[in-house]
């Protein structure tokens, strides 16, 4: 257990920006936080749970796969030398489980080219980041549990460190690291963890909603009523840290080049299940709504998911940003007022 003043934390970044791309909690001009590329300027630690997710870290909104040229195809296969500090743990779970998801069955060489070399740091979470955080009720904080190469605990003036992995023990091997108390460290972080997972309630109709999806008995016309007000945005799908789904795309360049493009999509889209020969298997917004959360609570894979409760990592991001209020949290309390 390594322990750091935070007012070293600004030069051991530093010092990792100049080995790493170093992708960290930045302030905006309009005072909102993302993550991007560390300057020392905009750097902060004074920030709750980050509008977008990590994803695009390892799943890029566009990327390109393929380059054609006279008649050649050439693989494009990117390998940043990445590190993601600051991600909250709900995040650190929704990479595991796209990670598993996407090299599951058969390897994705351009999602794996991505994700082999990015080391994560999690910031763990002293509570939750705002009132649609139920992370305690999927499994997947406050704290993270695994997969992780550092993880930090804010403790007022100094930040505890615990190393989940070799590359992550190799980062701490700075100065400005010390070595810590190990049984008063770990009784600061088990307290740490204790009051996190307290003043997160719980939110018993997830697993009623999962238990009324497995029986079958939410119908269609629960579901239609809902696409009604669904205005098919796809910001849900965007903001969710375990949402994979994309298009291929090919684009002529030039004379005999080309480019095989993969981009972000949406299952709320009217077109995303539709077949060659027309026909849509999901031709309403309430299908593509029911398939959508379908996904999440009842047919999730359970490799992917892990200990999780489900394929829903709790982070809350789509209820937050739902212009017409229809995401997870607001499903989950309807089916469990609904009537079978």
């Amino acid at each position: 257990m390594k322990i750091i003043d935070k007012k070293m934390l600004k030069e051991v970044l530093k010092s990792w920006a100049d080995r790493y791309t170093l992708l960290c909690p930045t302030k905006t001009k309009v005072d909102d936080v993302i993550f991007d590329v560390f300057n020392t300027d905009t750097f902060t630690l004074e920030y709750t749970k980050p509008s977008l997710p990590p994803k695009s870290s390892y799943l890029p909104q566009s990327e390109v796969i393929f380059e054609v040229e006279d008649g050649r195809y050439k693989e494009v296969l990117t390998r940043p030398n990445t590190i993601l500090f600051g991600i909250r743990p709900c995040d650190m779970a929704g990479i595991l489980q796209a990670r598993s998801f996407m090299m599951r069955d058969n390897n994705d060489e351009f999602y794996a080219s991505r994700s082999e070399d990015t080391i994560i740091a999690v910031m763990a979470c002293p509570g939750p980041q705002n009132e649609t955080c139920f992370c305690t009720t999927t499994k997947t904080g406050p704290y993270a549990f695994k997969g992780y190469d550092l993880q930090f605990y804010d403790t007022g003036e100094s930040l505890l460190v615990e190393s989940g992995s070799e590359k992550g023990s190799e980062l701490l091997d700075h100065p400005a690291f010390s070595q810590a108390d190990e049984a008063s460290s770990a009784g600061l972080i088990k307290d740490y963890q204790d009051k996190a997972v307290e003043a997160i309630p719980i939110i018993p109709q997830v697993e009623s909603a999962m238990d009324r999806l497995k029986r079958q008995v939410v119908g269609d016309d629960f579901w239609e009523k809902f696409g009604d007000k669904c205005i098919t945005c796809g910001g849900c799908v965007f903001v969710c840290p375990t949402c994979t789904c994309f298009n291929v795309v090919d684009s002529v360049t030039a004379p005999e080049k080309g480019e095989r493009i993969r981009t972000w999509d949406a299952c709320l889209y009217s077109g995303f299940t539709k077949e060659a020969s027309g026909h849509n298997p999901r031709a309403t917004p309430g299908l593509r709504l029911k398939r959508r959360h379908e996904h999440k609570l009842l047919y999730y894979n359970e490799t992917d998911v892990g200990e999780g409760l489900c394929g829903c990592v709790g982070c809350g991001r789509c209820s937050d940003y739902c212009p017409v209020h229809i995401g997870t949290i607001e499903i989950v309390k309807a089916i469990d007022e609904h009537e079978d």
